[in-house]
């Protein structure tokens, strides 16, 4: 990661606000909920406040398995929050749309906002509507990291700037012929 260096500062000094930002590409639009108070406006998208929001950590974990996260949002009246908002989601195209959680960090003297950091990136899978005892709403996003691409049907072939991430200088896919054949005509005489 690299960061400002006016960050790096504050970082070093222990006096940095971070906070998180949910972004959601859903089939209208794109969407935005942030932890803070008041709406925030990066590039063209309003982060709307939701600072009850709660988003469970991604299991990190080497190979090519997806982890599963999810994102709690209680209703909040008193911030618009409400049930019919949180429920409106299901008039969305969601099912495999993409999700991004941010960090967001603010200058704590200015609140100027320094940095966003991208820290996960998932797809919605799920949506689920809870009830407590003292009935209030809360919408559960259950979502999957973006490793589930690896299992996912179809393929993706290296090319040369990808091998360039890897190994710079190798020249393999530079050269190499593409070729996808479904049908192998293999016999064992």
């Amino acid at each position: 990661m690299a960061f400002p260096s006016e960050l790096e500062d504050l970082l070093d000094e222990g006096r940095v606000a971070i906070r998180q930002l949910v972004t959601y590409q859903l089939g209208s639009g794109t969407y935005g909920f942030w932890t803070g108070v008041g709406t925030l406006t990066i590039g063209e998208i309003d982060y709307v406040q939701n600072h009850i929001m709660t988003i469970s950590e991604p299991v990190q974990a080497t190979g090519s398995a997806a982890a599963v996260f999810t994102i709690e949002m209680p209703e909040k009246p008193d911030f618009e929050i409400t049930p019919d908002l949180l429920t409106g989601i299901e008039n969305e195209d969601y099912k495999n749309k993409p999700v991004v959680i941010s960090d967001a960090y603010f200058d704590p003297d200015t609140r100027a906002l320094l940095h966003v950091e991208p820290m996960v990136a998932g797809y919605v899978d799920t949506i689920d509507h809870t009830v407590d005892d003292n009935g209030a709403f809360t919408l559960i996003v259950n979502c999957m990291t973006r490793a589930i691409d690896n299992h996912r049907d179809g393929y993706r072939a290296a090319n040369h700037e990808d091998q360039q991430l890897v190994s710079p200088g190798d020249t393999f896919f530079l050269h190499a012929g593409r070729v996808k054949n479904e049908y192998f005509d293999i016999r064992f005489d």
